[in-house]
């Protein structure tokens, strides 16, 4: 289970999952082309970012998942380029407007992680970024082909990515100290642990409110705004009972976990 969760396995299961509620959501079946090129993207930006943190220190590095990359750097190099070359070639054959937000998109992921390793816009908050980014990924194409109402489906995006920016950040409040130690940056060490962990609380508290009335507003897509609830409501649990989640580090199993829900809608449609 490490392992898998060291080579952001996970986080791609996740994403995929993420990808069919998209689908769902803007009646769109999107081409396989796009589910390759989506599946490696995230796990290229994942596996990239954990490679470059893991060469930055010269000392061992305190996390399982960063050791596994500097000792297996080689390999998950080679697979790197291969998985970037792979994801290229299935990004091609997609349509031309996917395939236009596409490279709009793989700009702003470059931009990312040149500001996550401190080469531009170095006090640039990292969980914004990446949480953007991520809904943008998976929401994109399906906007951009689907035929469900565009404002619905953007609102959807919206709380996608407010869900992986308080996850994001919830981790960076359970990780302080080892951020310290490997001299990564997050909004917990900038503004302070228990005032983001605050911040979370409250803004996981209203996003579930609010995609919570937006389910009984729209009946026809109480499915997803109630798994986007859920979502959200998960970063402010694990850290009510950190305690609990801190062991063994359970708070990325269940953090990354919850996004596996996205798939419900699909599989009982």
């Amino acid at each position: 289970m490490r392992v898998l969760r060291a080579l952001s396995l996970d986080v791609v299961a996740g994403a995929a999952c993420g990808g069919l509620l998209a689908e769902h959501m803007a009646r769109a079946r999107m081409l396989p082309g796009w589910w390759v090129a989506l599946l490696t993207a995230v796990w290229c930006i994942y596996t990239g970012d954990h490679l470059l943190d893991a060469r930055r220190k010269p000392a061992e590095p305190a996390t399982y998942r960063h050791a596994f990359h500097r000792r297996h750097a080689k390999a998950l190099t080679a697979a790197l380029a291969a998985a970037i070359l792979i994801g290229f070639g299935a990004a091609w054959t997609l349509r031309p407007p996917v395939r236009l937000f596409g490279i709009g998109l793989s700009l702003a992921v470059m931009m990312y992680l040149a500001s996550a390793q401190g080469l531009i816009l170095p006090r640039l908050p990292k969980e914004p970024m990446a949480g953007f980014l991520y809904a943008a990924g998976i929401w994109g194409g399906p906007i951009v082909m689907g035929a469900g109402s565009t404002p619905t489906l953007l609102l959807a995006a919206s709380l996608q990515a407010l869900a992986a920016i308080l996850n994001l950040v919830m981790l960076g409040v359970f990780e302080t100290a080892v951020d310290i130690e490997e001299g990564h940056r997050s909004l917990a060490l900038r503004w302070g642990g228990e005032r983001v962990r605050g911040w979370v609380l409250v803004t996981s508290f209203l996003g579930t409110v609010a995609a919570g009335i937006i389910a009984g507003l729209l009946p026809l897509a109480r499915d997803v705004f109630s798994i986007l609830a859920l979502q959200i409501a998960a970063p402010a649990a694990l850290l009510i009972a950190d305690r609990w989640f801190e062991k063994n580090e359970r708070y990325r199993l269940w953090g990354d976990s919850v996004f596996l829900l996205g798939a419900i809608p699909r599989i009982l449609a």
